[in-house]
Formats: C-alpha cells, structure tokens, sequence
C-alpha cells in the first residue's frame, strides 16, 4: 500500500500585532509554482499603490514558472529537455548559472541535471514508484551538470538522456523577482510565502522582527521546534516530510541523492537555511541537505553568507553560530546540540 503526503509549507510564521504601521496589512494568494503564493504587505510608502504592486508581483512569478517550468511544453527549459540544447532568456540564465554555482559548492550533491532522476521517481506525481534498480542506475548516468554547456544564452545538454530541472532553485528565485518588485513600488514592510520559501522586506512596521515557527518535521503543519527571530532575510526548509510516498513500510521522500540516484539517507529529518537571497537559501537547503550534518555545518562556518538549522532522526536540532542568539528552542522533543 503506498500513501502520499504533501505538507506544503514547512516554515510558518508567527502573526502578532504591528503596532505603528502605517496600513492595516493587505494579504493576497494566488497558486503558482504548483503551490499556494502568499504576499502579505505591511508597510510602504504610498498604500494607494498596493493593489498595483501585488498585481506585478504575482505576473513576475508566473513569467518566470512559463519560462522555467518542466511541466509547461513550450517552457524555454522543457523545450531544451527535448532538444538537448536550446535558448533561455537572460533572466533564466541567471538561475541556471546560479544552479550551476551552487552544484560547484556542494561537489554535485545539488544538481540541476537531475531532470531525469526526478521525471524516474515522479515522487508527489501520479506515476509515483520505486524504480527497478536497472533503470535507477542507468539514469543516474544522465546527471552531471559539468556536461551543460553555456555559450553566450545558447545551452547544450551534454549527455544523452539528460535533463534539467531548476525546480530546486526556482521557488527561491521568484521570491527574489517578488521583492525587487515590492521594494521598487516602495514597500518596507512585507512577507513573500511561496510554498514555504520565506522572504522577509524590513523588520516589522514597529520595527522589531518577525518570529517565524521552524515546522516540527514529525507533527502536523503549525507545530514547531523553535522559533527564529529575524528581518529581511530569506528562510528555505527542504526536509523528509515535505513530499513523499510510503511502500511496504518503507519511506521515499523527494530529495535524491544525485550519488545513489534513490532518496537521501543521511539522518536529517529537515534543514533550513536562513540567507539574504532566497534563490542561495532555497538551492543550498538541498545541496546542504545532501551533503550530511558535519558537512553542511562545516559550510555554514566557513561562509557568513548563510545559516542553519538542522533536525535529525536522533531527536538532535543544531545551529551555525550565526543564529544561536536568534533561535529559541519551544519542543521539549528535541535537544539542542552544542558544537
């Protein structure tokens, strides 16, 4: 018998009152990305324009899903899957070279030739399975995103049968578009929820920041190990329970090993990242992931550009030393672990 869950967003922030605000929040939602987008506006410096800024807002994303999106046919992307090579626009170039760094930082362990693999195990879609052994080692064969050729915008896929797939990244990146464009229109105050990914513009109207509940990866949505308190920064979670499917007892989760070609088995239960730009938290939430605890922590350490947050099956919950003095810990489940 085989289950699915899809628990959606896996980052949940705390609502309180906003005294000093200027506007009374306007919220708005529209489902793109395969999942529910969240804009709510706080604060900007002329409220008659929110109407207008949202609007753009949501046209932003859905430009960029119509150009990045495997699931759409004439995507600049499915159009190169099909080919093996082919054109992006400047702005989706941009993401494939941001993928394309970040496979470098993580020595392959976040890979944007994955498509493949993905399209193999299907995990969240309705052709959902384990595949036999034979075929998970044959398109393991396609990801290697050291064979993706970039001249000038013209993209050559390298290898036979390989696909790209910037679903990893693209979330992150739309949540970037959104708060250019909020923060052209003037905004100073908001919150961009896309499917979980957390962008923050400013602190809060009254000036203090937000409180954003990290999802308990074994409970029901809105149950928390922690709080984390923060402004204008970007909060990814990728974890076991976010998409997965359940056969003969055993669990298959979205996040694969780009080694291994089956689902991630390291321990880690969820890790989130906490960074300026969503597109580097969103991307690196897998690429850490993948690259197990010691390795993702030794990262953080040695970069100032991000910070972590890290669950485990052990019931152990770790930090980078950036945001020790930021979380505080809310489940008597877990233990906070020093290193």
């Amino acid at each position: 018998m085989k289950k699915y869950s899809a628990l959606g967003a896996s980052i949940f922030l705390l609502f309180t009152s906003c005294k000093g605000s200027s506007m009374e929040p306007v919220s708005s939602s529209e489902i793109f990305l395969g999942t529910s987008c969240f804009i709510t506006i706080h604060a900007m410096d002329n409220p008659s324009l929110v109407d207008m800024a949202m609007e753009k807002s949501f046209a932003r994303i859905e430009d960029m899903e119509q150009r990045l999106s495997v699931n759409i046919p004439e995507s600049e992307i499915s159009k190169i899957n099909r080919e093996g090579e082919g054109q992006l626009s400047s702005d989706s170039l941009s993401v494939l070279e941001k993928a394309l760094e970040i496979a470098d930082e993580s020595d392959g362990r976040f890979d944007p030739s994955i498509g493949s693999l993905v399209a193999l195990w299907d995990i969240g879609g309705v052709h959902q399975r384990v595949p036999p052994g034979s075929e998970i080692e044959k398109t393991i064969e396609t990801v290697d995103y050291s064979a993706i050729q970039i001249d000038g915008r013209n993209i050559t896929l390298g290898q036979d049968g390989m696909r790209l797939d910037l679903g990893g990244i693209a979330k992150g990146h739309a949540a970037d578009l959104v708060k250019r464009e909020l923060e052209a229109a003037g905004v100073t105050s908001a919150i961009i929820n896309l499917g979980g990914n957390v962008q923050l513009i400013g602190s809060k109207p009254d000036g203090s920041q937000w409180r954003i509940g990290i999802q308990n990866p074994r409970d029901s949505r809105g149950q928390y190990i922690g709080i984390l308190s923060t402004a204008d920064t970007a909060v990814v979670t990728s974890g076991i329970y976010e998409r997965f499917f359940e056969e003969n007892g055993i669990h298959y989760h979205h996040i694969l090993d780009t080694v291994t070609g089956y689902p991630v088995d390291n321990g880690i239960e969820s890790l989130t990242v906490i960074a300026h730009e969503s597109m580097t938290a969103d991307g690196f939430s897998t690429a850490l992931f993948s690259m197990g605890r010691i390795a993702a922590l030794e990262y953080a350490a040695a970069h100032d550009n991000i910070d972590i947050i890290i669950v485990d099956d052990k019931d152990h919950v770790y930090l980078s030393e950036g945001i020790k003095d930021k979380f505080k810990m809310t489940s008597t489940e877990f233990k906070l672990i020093s290193e």
